[in-house]
């Protein structure tokens, strides 16, 4: 199963932490390329998310 997070930040300090948080399981990031408004906005996939829980990346299965 793939799963694909918006995240939405004012700075880029905030993304870099976010991203930092989530390195191990991020497949690839990408920054929205319409920074309009008071928030900008990525898009982060995080892959094979069953295959990361089975190898113990911190995750539980619900």
């Amino acid at each position: 199963m793939s799963v694909k997070i918006k995240i939405s930040y004012e700075r880029p300090e905030e993304l870099h932490i976010v991203l930092k948080q989530l390195q191990p399981m991020i497949k690839t990031c990408k920054v929205s390329g319409k920074q309009e408004g008071h928030f900008k906005r990525a898009y982060a996939d995080l892959g094979d998310v069953d295959k990361d829980c089975s190898a113990g990346a911190g995750l539980s299965k619900t």
